[in-house]
């Protein structure tokens, strides 16, 4: 049984300490042995591809065609085949970490980010757990199984594909740790490099913001600046990396008629996007929602224009912003438990929030389902509105077999569930 333990101040070389006893003691080994023998099953697919001369695998690919653009002087935004711009992140990804690893050959290439997602993957599990409850061991071994079984399939995808998204949550919960500690200006920094390589974290600095943490958000600031700008630019030349900056905003942000769809809008009205904008299209609008092989269908049950449907999606949105005020009333973080709640509800909100969500970016329900899972022996009311959440992920499975439940927004639907079962959660902690 969990329950809720005084929190002492933790030191940073405690995560060293903590991490090494996983290595060194045979009966806490356990969360670390599922993970790497789970990493290791869904790295095998795309090492095997990289042997492949097609240059089909996935987006490990174009990261290391990406890689080496960043060591020429192309432009990193160049149109593929249908138009669109085929690498759609700021120049941070490909200058400072694609571009040193693609000196490597292809397969290292893909082991290197494999193993990279890997050591995310513990790390996300065992500081959510040391976060919420002060330690991260000791606890039944179905306490560690059910986090992993619930995000599983998101965190497959992100091998399969080659993406980082669970670094980034990495990122974030180090940013977590490091201000608990009182190093707020790292922590910051932590967060500004997530936010320098995939934009989309970029609304935890506004909870960082209501918290008055003002080192923290500076200190996140200077990262962005950093990491998104000056690095890049040493190493390409400032005026290629401010034209390459304004083209990706332009691409990503410029557009909010709800014509478009960030830089991709061939899919990113269809089942495969899962935020909250996405989705009040496809119910509010006839867009196709299939693949644009597959036969079209469209799932509305209204016909309004594109503005308005974009301007529902970010109502909807806003509200569960309201909704996470209203479950704090205000006052943030009474206690550390009570503090990963609140970041749990940040992750989700911010995976609905961004304009592309596609399966993968799901892994950030990690520390959520940490936290639900923690909570169901002593919160008996937790379990009935856990199992319609998970009921409602499980879901889109279906699209293997029908993509129609996943066209109607099973993903989005289960994570907003899992977001105001955690506001209730909280609601009912404050103190």
């Amino acid at each position: 049984m969990l329950a809720f333990r005084p929190q002492l101040r933790l030191r940073v070389p405690n995560l060293v300490a903590m991490l090494r006893s996983h290595f060194t003691e045979p009966v806490r080994q356990y969360p670390l042995i599922l993970i790497a023998i789970a990493s290791v099953a869904f790295s095998i697919t795309p090492i095997v591809n990289s042997f492949r001369s097609s240059g089909t695998n996935k987006d490990y690919t174009l990261w290391y065609q990406m890689g080496h653009i960043a060591h020429s002087e192309q432009s990193l935004y160049q149109p593929g085949e249908n138009g669109e711009v085929r690498y759609m992140y700021p120049p941070t990804a490909a200058v400072l970490v694609y571009g040193p690893l693609s000196r490597l050959p292809e397969p290292l290439f893909v082991a290197a980010l494999c193993l990279l997602t890997a050591f995310a993957w513990a790390f996300c599990l065992l500081v959510a757990f040391h976060l919420s409850w002060g330690t991260s061991l000791g606890y039944p071994r179905w306490v560690y199984l059910l986090p992993l079984l619930a995000t599983g399939p998101f965190v497959y995808d992100l091998f399969l594909l080659g993406q980082i998204n669970l670094v980034l949550l990495a990122l974030v919960l180090a940013c977590v740790w490091l201000n608990r500690n009182e190093r707020p200006w790292l922590a910051g920094s932590c967060l500004g490099l997530a936010i320098a390589i995939k934009v989309f974290p970029l609304p935890m600095l506004f909870y960082w913001v209501l918290r008055r943490r003002w080192s923290l958000v500076a200190g996140c600031c200077v990262g962005i600046l950093a990491t998104g700008y000056v690095l890049p630019g040493c190493m390409r030349g400032f005026t290629k990396t401010n034209a390459e900056v304004q083209q990706w905003y332009a691409l990503m942000v410029g557009d909010q008629s709800g014509n478009a769809m960030a830089a991709r809008s061939s899919i990113g009205f269809t089942r495969r996007n899962q935020s909250l904008v996405s989705l009040s299209h496809r119910m509010l609008r006839p867009v196709e929602c299939g693949d644009d092989e597959g036969d079209g269908y469209t799932v509305n049950i209204a016909n309004v224009s594109p503005g308005t449907a974009q301007k529902l999606g970010y109502l909807a949105c806003l509200l569960l912003g309201v909704g996470f005020l209203f479950a704090t009333r205000l006052r943030f973080a009474p206690n550390h438990q009570t503090e990963l709640i609140e970041i749990a509800m940040a992750c989700i909100g911010i995976v609905l929030l961004s304009p592309l969500s596609w399966t993968y970016f799901y892994c950030w329900l990690l520390p959520a389902w940490v936290v639900v899972i923690g909570n169901l022996t002593r919160v008996r009311w937790l379990k009935y509105p856990a199992l319609l959440a998970a009921v409602l992920l499980l879901s889109a499975c279906s699209e293997q077999i029908h993509p129609m439940i996943q066209a109607y927004g099973a993903t989005a639907l289960g994570s907003v569930v899992l977001y105001l079962t955690l506001a209730c959660l909280r609601w009912r902690q404050w103190e």
